[in-house]
């Protein structure tokens, strides 16, 4: 009977931490370059027990969310035909730093600007970081220079799916996902934003089901809460 309670314990502590995965990928539908997550689960060890006549039943211990994975798919593309709105076509980041010890960042989010200081002006990203060049550097221009794609840019990892989310559509790398290298032959379209690749109505159908699932652990953990305490009495 403990087992059972903490078993189903397990499974509803496990989808409340998927739904607010799930949540957090509708936060985002709007967020640029935005990439979705899902909680992956794992079962916990199993346990045999001597059945009747003889028989070995196995027994699970519940579930825990073993990792969140991230899902890198190509958000569509908006045209927005302001010159340094950039968009990269495949695989790789845009890269920024930011804060004073100039720790680097990397996001799929294109929606730069301007920050001008006297005759220089620098490309920075929404949180305010200088956007690098493929050398790591920040990209300088002179007051009247506008921008090419070629000038920005676009970093590769060897485990993608190592980076770390740091909040505000940001990664930065780990031992996991390696070091990153510049891209070679990247594409960036300028005028262009990549939209989240999060889906209404995928969404709202793990939704549901995570719902229903907690729901259902819920009830089973109520169940043997109830027979403990009849349990209980008989016992008195």
């Amino acid at each position: 009977m403990i087992r059972g309670f903490y078993a189903s314990r397990s499974g509803v502590l496990g989808q409340q931490d998927s739904m607010n995965v799930i949540a957090n990928n509708f936060a985002n539908i709007n967020t640029n370059g935005f990439k979705t997550q899902h909680a992956a689960f794992a079962s916990l060890i199993y346990a045999k027990v001597q059945g009747g006549a003889g028989v070995t039943v196995d027994t699970g211990h519940g579930v825990k969310v073993q990792n969140t994975a991230t899902n890198f798919s190509q958000g569509g593309l908006a045209e927005t035909t302001v010159p340094t709105d950039m968009a990269i076509i495949g695989e790789g980041f845009f890269a920024a730093t930011a804060g004073e010890d100039g720790d680097v960042y990397y996001s799929r989010a294109g929606d730069f600007k301007y920050s001008v200081d006297g005759d220089t002006k620098f490309l920075t990203d929404a949180m305010g970081g200088y956007v690098l060049d493929e050398g790591g550097s920040p990209i300088e221009l002179a007051a009247e220079e506008e921008i090419r794609p070629e000038q920005v840019g676009v970093f590769v990892f060897p485990n993608r799916h190592g980076l770390e989310f740091v909040g505000n559509n940001r990664l930065v790398a780990t031992e996991v996902s390696g070091e990153a290298e510049a891209a070679e032959g990247a594409t960036v379209k300028a005028g262009f934003l990549e939209r989240s690749n999060a889906e209404v109505s995928y969404e709202m159908v793990k939704m549901i089901e995570a719902s229903k699932a907690f729901a259902f652990n819920a009830r089973v953990l109520q169940t043997i809460d109830e027979m403990e305490g009849v349990g209980n009495q008989l016992r008195q």
